[in-house]
């Protein structure tokens, strides 16, 4: 079978877009997105071609998704664009080159280029999923007669790569302590520290969901909303374990929320600490997808 036309060719975008569509489909079969700068770590380090700066990166991705739709309509059906797992190290999501490709496949009648930075996220992180579940990326190599990644991708020349297993019981009983209020009412009325506009309203505390689950503190903002789970200068490591999921559970319940009055679930929550987490607490929350934001009240 012919290679697809946007991977023909030696330019440094069809060559490097070669070389990388084993390591996103090595991604996408390990959960996983890949920052622009890892993606040119590792096209160097396996020897497939020289460093360059790493926005240039969007243009072998590029080719990668024209390729898959190149594929797609031969197939005669649909495969997530996987080019969306090349992501900025800033904020998780890919660069504004996607934004055909998001429309093509999830939002025909919307216009990506006018989403705010949380509705993006929003499609994005579905993408992720159908990405992450699709079953045929050893064909789409196939197809283009490349070959699979003998090894894998790892953190090693960024960060240890130990990453604590989720815990179960164990936890602290912080409770509303004096440390646990105070860190609580600093956020909720400084919303600047997780990262929302000083003109955004103060948060709303022991946020009540119908679930009977409560939120430490929610945040309207004008792209939805913010939840935030606090863990304070007490917290020992099981419960600041506990609070990366917590976030989890929270977001999931703001988007239920936002999805029952058929709104976009743009919704996001994060974790608040007052001290850095442990690096494998903090691999586990980037894997995640948690943000973490560290402030210091009670030291």
């Amino acid at each position: 079978m012919p290679l697809p036309k946007t991977l023909q060719g030696n330019t440094w975008t069809r060559v490097t877009a070669r070389a990388a569509l084993p390591l996103l489909i090595w991604c996408a079969k390990n959960g996983r997105t890949i920052t622009y700068g890892k993606l040119d770590q590792e096209i160097v380090n396996r020897g497939l071609g020289h460093h360059v700066m790493a926005v240039l990166y969007g243009y072998p991705a590029g080719a990668i998704g024209s390729a898959l739709i190149e594929i797609e309509e031969e197939w005669c059906e649909a495969i997530p664009p996987l080019n969306a797992l090349v992501v900025n190290a800033q904020n998780g999501l890919p660069g504004s080159g996607i934004n055909y490709y998001l429309q093509r496949y999830y939002e025909p009648e919307k216009n990506v280029d006018k989403m705010t930075e949380d509705e993006k996220r929003a499609v994005i992180e579905e993408i992720h999923q159908d990405i992450f579940a699709y079953q045929r990326w050893d064909d789409v190599l196939k197809k283009c007669g490349i070959r699979p990644v003998r090894t894998g991708i790892n953190d090693e020349d960024d960060a240890p790569d130990e990453i604590k297993r989720p815990g179960r019981g164990g936890w602290s009983s912080e409770g509303e302590s004096k440390e646990h209020k105070a860190l609580k009412q600093f956020v909720a009325d400084n919303p600047a520290v997780v990262g929302l506009s000083t003109s955004t309203e103060k948060g709303q505390m022991e946020y009540l969901f119908a679930s009977g689950d409560k939120a430490d503190i929610v945040f309207a903002t004008k792209n939805g909303f913010l939840g935030v789970e606090v863990k304070s200068v007490i917290s020992n490591e099981a419960d600041l374990n506990r609070g990366i999921f917590q976030a989890i559970k929270y977001q999931a319940l703001l988007r239920s929320e936002q999805k029952a009055v058929l709104s976009p679930p743009t919704a996001r929550a994060v974790l608040v600490t007052e001290r850095k987490l442990p690096i494998s607490l903090q691999n586990l929350a980037d894997i995640l997808g948690v943000s973490v934001y560290v402030v210091s009240v009670n030291n």
